[in-house]
């Protein structure tokens, strides 16, 4: 085969495998609806039931009484359309699993200022939860999506700790969620997703980061900008993710991705964590995989 036949042959299979790959890449966009890693669109899935698991490491978060909390966790969500209910669908988050080091910050204990161990099948913040998601505005009619969800979530299992005190972080309590989402197309290459809710937490057990309260609430706000440069299957994305009381606690993060979806059943995204504030994650990154039925 002289070199003329195989160049032409590489540029035809070049020229064809970026064609398919511009292809999916709208189709991708338009049905399968690549999300950031954050931010969650106020459209409802098309597809029956998507299963997102995150693996997370993160440096520095602050809990009631300890904090330089460094360490990684892995958690797992499934999303579930309603059958025979239009718009609605069906979110069950669980966090399987956290590690890390802290110290002590609490001086009114014997051992404060020392390092301690914490790790258990559970999360730092977040509870095993159930949400309801229901969509009241489209697109097509109002130029937006909007929706709006709420949810309940109740600690399962503890957090343990090599602290002298081992009921530092028995992580009991429930929390409800809600809050408002909507999304829109600014052109074809560029999607805008935007966030607005929160959380209040009862009966909880030593993990406010604001104070000694058991009782507290917490604002959950984020906004992402989904990008679609190339034809291909590559989404550059961009977010910026507030959680807090606008008092003690204020927590704010600059997320870059980059999410890859290798088929219409499946992508991957990887993003790094930079916090903009003195509180929660100072540097982090997160790595997700998303498979679609």
């Amino acid at each position: 085969m002289n070199r003329k036949l195989r160049t032409l042959m590489v540029l035809s299979v070049a020229f064809f495998a970026l064609g398919g790959a511009s292809r999916l890449a709208a189709q991708l966009e338009g049905e399968y609806q690549v999300q950031p890693l954050f931010s969650r669109y106020a459209q409802t899935q098309r597809n029956w039931v998507t299963v997102n698991t995150t693996a997370r490491v993160f440096n520095n978060v602050d809990l009631q009484e300890a904090n330089s909390f460094d360490g990684w966790g892995i958690d797992a969500d499934v999303t579930i359309r309603v059958p025979y209910v239009d718009h609605l669908q069906l979110r069950v988050f669980w966090p399987f699993y956290t590690e890390g080091k802290a110290e002590i910050s609490d001086p009114a204990r014997k051992d404060y200022g020392q390092n301690i161990r914490i790790d258990g099948h559970g999360g730092a913040l977040d509870f095993p939860n159930v949400e309801l998601d229901y969509q009241f505005l489209s697109e097509s009619n109002h130029g937006f999506n909007a929706s709006f969800h709420g949810g309940l979530g109740e600690a399962q299992r503890v957090l343990d700790t090599t602290a002298a005190d081992p009921d530092v972080y028995n992580h009991a309590g429930q929390y409800a969620l809600f809050g408002l989402r909507g999304d829109w197309h600014v052109s074809e290459e560029l999607r805008v997703v935007a966030n607005l809710g929160g959380r209040y937490y009862w009966k909880s057990d030593d993990i406010n980061p604001g104070g000694n309260f058991d009782e507290f609430g917490l604002a959950d706000i984020s906004g992402a900008v989904i990008y679609h440069p190339w034809k291909a299957p590559v989404f550059p994305v961009a977010e910026l993710v507030y959680q807090g009381d606008f008092s003690a606690y204020n927590s704010l993060l600059f997320v870059p991705e980059i999410i890859w979806a290798s088929c219409k059943n499946f992508e991957c995204k990887v993003g790094g964590v930079f916090g903009l504030t003195g509180d929660g994650e100072s540097v982090g990154g997160r790595i997700q995989g998303t498979l679609r039925f």
